[in-house]
């Protein structure tokens, strides 16, 4: 199947999911969820970066579908003389649902602790076999609800350092058509406390990092 097809499929996949997250630090908890729309592939994919193509520019949600309808292929997108940039990261945007499955280290973030552009409220960290998968993500100014706003593999810079971390104490992912919740960590639930910290968290089957890239 065509890349650039499948990275759109498999986040089609998650536009009637959403995760409810419970992280504490110092005795606090923060209560929140994670949803996505279509919009959020564009940057997620990094299309943003192929400033020598249309793509880059139009609208999103467009070229969100014209990807799924086959109007816009990876030949298409190769084109672009700064295709090298988000080669890398489409690989692993493949696996996005199952690195946000796994995902157990949660970081308030400060773009001005590592002198970043990125715009973001909290960072994901998640093992990825000899390297981590940074997830930023944001509150969606207009709604009650966060958004996934980056995704790359970790390159020379450690977004995490100096960055406070919070522990995890509850992960829900929920279909939205149907309301059903799968439980995947939880701290807060007495008779799971004990299972739940006695075990380390189990690693999902993600094939070996690339190289790593920058944002």
């Amino acid at each position: 199947m065509d890349k650039l097809l499948e990275c759109a499929k498999a986040f089609e996949q998650l536009l009637d999911k959403k995760y409810h997250i419970v992280i504490g630090r110092k005795g606090k908890s923060v209560d929140f969820e994670l949803e996505f729309e279509h919009t959020d592939f564009h940057h997620l994919a990094g299309l943003h970066k192929l400033k020598d193509l249309n793509i880059s520019k139009e609208n999103r949600e467009k070229a969100f579908w014209d990807i799924l309808s086959g109007n816009i292929h990876l030949s298409d997108i190769k084109e672009s003389a700064f295709f090298s940039k988000i080669e890398k990261r489409m690989k692993t945007l493949i696996y996005l649902e199952s690195i946000l499955d796994d995902n157990r280290t949660i970081f308030k973030y400060n773009k001005n602790i590592t002198y970043s552009l990125i715009q973001a409220d909290y960072l994901l960290s998640t093992p990825y076999q000899n390297t981590d998968i940074y997830t930023f993500i944001s509150l969606k100014e207009d709604y009650n609800h966060y958004f996934c706003r980056s995704f790359f593999p970790k390159d020379n810079t450690d977004y995490t350092r100096g960055q406070p971390t919070y522990t995890l104490l509850l992960k829900e992912k929920i279909t939205i058509s149907t309301g059903e919740k799968e439980i995947l960590y939880d701290r807060l639930t007495p008779l799971n406390n004990l299972s739940t910290l006695s075990k380390a968290p189990e690693s999902k089957n993600i094939p070996a990092a690339e190289p790593k890239e920058n944002q």
